[in-house]
């Protein structure tokens, strides 16, 4: 998968915007903090996500004073051959968002993973250390990426816990009856166990060689292991569906004086355990950072392996975080792929690449 061309209007710090990517595999978006480098990530990952890499609101992605913003790319796939794609958001007459395939308007879940990416950001270097909702998103952004049907389950998901706790709120102020419960926790179980055993699975999956990557990177961890924690040690969905069932039957009391659904997918978490301890309590900081390096890495062979062609790799600022050893990982793993790269001065390890100067966000092409 490649980026032909990108182009942005009314997009953070660029009015109108457009940038032409050649046979280079590696492009170096250069300049001082503050010019606009990761906007152009940012725009990239929407396009991919429809949603901000860095969270934010769709009020603040809009450049001031606005009332919408666009984003357009031409991709050339591996496997399906060249697509335009594009999407527009809009917060003024009301807000909405609407994204298109080849001109032609698809749902949300179609969107997602037409350009598969992966994301790398300075703050993904906290991952272990960070909430239990970043490395839930985490496993989501990649599912998505490679099941439409994944993400139609997991919106469903959490619409329904959404509803389940206005309905605990209406219990505990007397204007609803506990047995109203009864509908919405069988939805939420019949979906929250699709989501649940999804993400066991991906887990698992990079389970299998994430000591190989680790060993690669410096780390002698051979027991280092990825674990999914979670309520119940269902496997299989009618176990699981029922395991959460009756969790919800048993929490019910305290979700009704808590006013919130206290179990379920989106309360689980993961860890990575090496000798029966958490990596994030005994690991120092460089060995973490190895960790989140070798989870990129097979986040990037996961969507290679799923989608039959390599996704596109953004890298925000990270080389500041890394030392030369892991720079120099990290370009030797992604020769092949297509990498967008922000960094306040070009390191010395790239080569062949297309460098683009950032000022006052205008862009000066040059090769190294």
């Amino acid at each position: 998968m490649r980026l032909t061309s990108l182009s942005l209007q009314q997009f953070r710090s660029y009015p109108e915007h457009r940038m032409e990517f050649g046979e280079e595999n590696v492009h170096v978006l250069v300049g001082v903090n503050g010019v606009g480098k990761t906007n152009i990530l940012e725009a990239i990952s929407i396009l991919s996500l429809t949603k901000s890499c860095q969270k934010a609101d769709e009020t603040d992605i809009i450049t001031w004073g606005q009332d919408f913003y666009r984003i357009k790319a031409d991709i050339s796939s591996d496997t399906e051959g060249d697509k335009t794609l594009e999407l527009v958001s809009q917060i003024s007459p009301r807000k909405q968002k609407a994204c298109f395939i080849n001109d032609v308007k698809v749902p949300i879940n179609q969107m997602v993973g037409a350009l598969p990416t992966v994301v790398f950001l300075p703050q993904d270097l906290e991952l272990f250390t960070g909430s239990p909702s970043s490395r839930r998103t985490f496993l989501d952004q990649l599912l998505c990426q490679v099941s439409p049907e994944y993400m139609q389950v997991l919106m469903q998901y959490q619409k329904i816990i959404k509803q389940r706790n206005s309905l605990l709120r209406r219990i505990a102020d007397g204007s609803a009856r506990r047995t109203d419960l009864t509908v919405w926790d069988e939805k939420a179980a019949e979906t929250g166990a699709v989501v649940m055993l999804r993400r066991l699975e991906l887990c698992e999956m990079l389970q299998c060689t994430f000591g190989q990557e680790l060993s690669s990177l410096g780390e002698d961890w051979d027991d280092a292991q990825i674990i999914y924690e979670r309520k119940g040690e269902a496997r299989d969905f009618g176990t699981a569906k029922s395991e959460m069932m009756d969790l919800l039957s048993h929490f019910q009391n305290r979700d009704i004086v808590l006013q919130s659904t206290t179990i379920g997918p989106h309360r689980d978490d993961w860890k990575v355990i090496v000798d029966g301890r958490d990596i994030s309590t005994f690991a120092s900081r460089g060995q973490q950072r190895t960790a989140v390096l070798a989870l990129l890495f097979l986040e990037v062979s996961y969507l290679e392996i799923q989608r039959g062609e390599k996704p596109v790799i953004l890298l925000d600022d990270v080389f500041s975080e890394l030392d030369d050893h892991h720079q120099a990982s990290l370009l030797q793993s992604f020769e092949e792929h297509q990498v967008i790269i922000t960094t306040t001065h070009v390191p010395i390890e790239v080569y062949g690449a297309r460098i683009w100067n950032i000022e006052d966000q205008k862009l000066v092409m040059s090769k190294k």
